[in-house]
């Protein structure tokens, strides 16, 4: 593993590159101060910690009270304002479609194995949920990473050497916090353009034993703080490809310690070249920042002002109740009244001759106060691209369900870009999936798959079959339009004629899908029959071409037709002429027995 320590395995030259790697993260680290704190700070508005600010010295402090009787408290939105902003971008749910790399049916039927693959292993790793994880960090600091990796300890166990167990090996998608990754430069915008990236994270020592078979110390950060037990900062730097190093360079360092020495692990990046195991989704392009905005920073000011006008307004309303008294000085026992105010019944004595205490007179709370209150709310709104229906419902007067819908729709609109993003990190982490399986799986490899029938399936792949993995996403964004505009669409679609055949019927599959999509499946009298019926043709399709293989009963001509006519189109030019004929007789012999049926209707 460790092949360039090999060719130069010098003390000083170790040495060397454990500080240089050290060095490098303690200056990345150093430069981006500014934004970390700003994370912190955004984490702690909307944890509810929001007396809190970032200091000239850049530190995060507590702001104090000015004065003692100054009500403190949080009347927090942000919380709830992202959360809604998640619960929308769970919507997103991309349907992942993989592009064959050729026409010809072997091909086609790759690219299916390809995304029952991609299938399989997003329900077995659990993709949905590392994906809520990143988009939270992303909507909360701005930027949220994913990493791939592979994990040779994962899957099923497949023996043991006298080194130890030996498993088949599973890919791993993580969810990486933007406070782990450091990029060369803070100018620029993807991982792409960066020469090198860090990714440094605090590893129990065990963890690190058992991985790299190495001890080490427990330690404290280069840059800085307590010492933790057991645990120590390890560093992966990352380099690309360059003339020096083709393969590219992952140098890992932990406790004063050279882990790990060699090219870059996965074979992930375009052109079979090797590249960064990470992927990047953020809440809202920055131009020129690696980093980019969330909408937590700007939230925070709105909440400042409108904690100050509830706050102000609470305090104006307990002068208002419990009073504020004018006494002359020395006419009473001041302590008194300030430790046990003044209670119902109390008996206030003043000195002889002394003017008598009174009560200041206080007016009804200021109109300024509600109107400031409003005005923020709707700032909330504005900044975090959330509305509050029930808020329109019974302030703005919006009353129909249509009108509900569009504001709705609105709201949906104006959060595409994040959606854009979680859609593209969609994408590359597939992409990865697939170069990963290709680059490690060895032998045949049995992917299990739960069709729509909840029948398990199994099928055996090798890395041959996994030629393709041009990745396109076969839906639309989930948030251009509300579940009630898709149902509107299709039975648009529908009453237009579109989906009816050449003879204006609707077939048994078109609705069959159209029923699904609707939400009205289990209303389908077929019961998925048109699919299993697709299936069967398509598995024929090969016995046909050698000629062997005659019409059953329970086959439904029409689909068949349909297959094996889009399977010969597909295969026509590798066919023989003998392979084409069978081919052609046995389209013929569903025609003639669907003629026949016809006329004796």
């Amino acid at each position: 593993m460790n092949n360039l320590i090999n060719d130069k395995n010098r003390e000083d030259y170790i040495e060397e590159i454990i500080s240089s790697v050290t060095a490098d993260y303690v200056k990345r680290r150093q430069e981006r101060a500014s934004i970390e704190r700003q994370w912190e700070l955004n984490l702690k508005f909307v944890e509810g910690k929001q007396y809190s600010d970032i200091s000239p010295k850049g530190e995060i402090i507590d702001i104090d009270k000015e004065f003692y009787w100054q009500s403190r408290g949080v009347f927090n939105h942000i919380s709830p304002l992202i959360e809604a902003r998640l619960n929308k971008l769970s919507l997103v749910k991309p349907i992942v479609s993989v592009r064959p790399s050729a026409d010809d049916a072997r091909e086609i039927e790759n690219a299916r194995i390809a995304e029952t693959v991609l299938s399989s292993t997003s329900k077995k790793i659990k993709l949905d949920d590392v994906i809520s994880s990143v988009t939270r960090w992303s909507e909360i600091c701005g930027t949220g990473f994913y990493k791939i990796i592979w994990d040779p300890y994962a899957g099923d166990k497949l023996g043991s050497t006298s080194e130890g167990d030996v498993y088949e090996g599973e890919v791993s998608v993580l969810a990486v916090s933007p406070f782990e990754i450091y990029p060369d430069r803070l100018n620029c915008e993807d991982l792409s353009d960066c020469k090198s990236i860090i990714h440094a994270k605090r590893v129990d020592v065990n963890d690190i034993y058992y991985k790299y078979g190495i001890k080490v110390e427990a330690s404290s950060d280069p840059v800085g703080g307590d010492l933790d037990e057991n645990l120590c900062t390890v560093i992966e730097k990352y380099e690309l490809p360059t003339p020096d190093y083709p393969d590219g360079r992952l140098i890992t360092v932990g406790g004063g310690k050279l882990l790990y020495m060699g090219v870059l692990p996965y074979v992930n990046g375009k052109g079979d070249k090797r590249g960064y195991p990470f992927v990047k989704q953020v809440s809202e392009k920055t131009p020129g920042k690696f980093f980019s905005g969330s909408v937590v920073e700007k939230l925070i000011p709105i909440q400042r002002a409108y904690n100050a006008v509830k706050n102000r307004k609470h305090e104006f309303m307990n002068r208002i109740t419990m009073g504020v008294m004018t006494v002359e000085d020395g006419s009473v026992d001041v302590d008194d009244l300030v430790e046990e105010g003044l209670s119902p019944g109390k008996i206030v004595i003043y000195r002889q001759g002394a003017t008598k205490p009174e009560m200041m007179k206080e007016t009804s709370i200021p109109e300024i106060f509600g109107e400031e209150e409003d005005k923020l709310l709707n700032e909330f709104v504005i900044i975090s691209n959330v509305s509050d229906v029930v808020s329109a419902k019974t302030e703005r007067g919006v009353s129909s369900g249509a009108a509900l819908e569009i504001l709705v729709a609105q709201d949906n609109e104006r959060m595409i870009i994040g959606a854009e993003s979680i859609r593209a990190s969609y994408i590359e982490i597939s992409r990865q999936i697939l170069k990963l399986y290709k680059q490690f799986i060895s032998g045949v490899r049995a992917i299990k798959q739960i069709d729509e029938d909840l029948k398990a399936k199994i099928f055996y792949v090798d890395k041959n079959v996994l030629t393709a993995d041009d990745v396109f996403l076969d839906s639309e964004n989930e948030l251009m339009y509300t579940p009630r505009q898709k149902k509107d669409m299709l039975l648009s679609l529908y009453q237009s004629g579109l989906l009816n055949d050449e003879t204006g019927k609707l077939t048994p599959a078109v609705k069959e899908k159209l029923l699904s999509l609707l939400g009205y499946k289990h209303l389908d009298s077929g019961r998925g029959i048109a699919k299993l019926q697709e299936n069967k043709a398509s598995s024929e399709n090969a016995t046909i071409r050698i000629g062997a293989f005659s019409i059953e009963e329970v086959d439904n001509d029409e689909i068949h037709i349909e297959e094996h006519t889009r399977y010969y189109l597909s295969e026509y030019e590798t066919l023989t002429d003998k392979e084409k004929q069978n081919i052609l007789n046995h389209i013929t012999a569903h025609k003639q027995r669907l003629k026949d049926l016809s006329s004796s209707v």
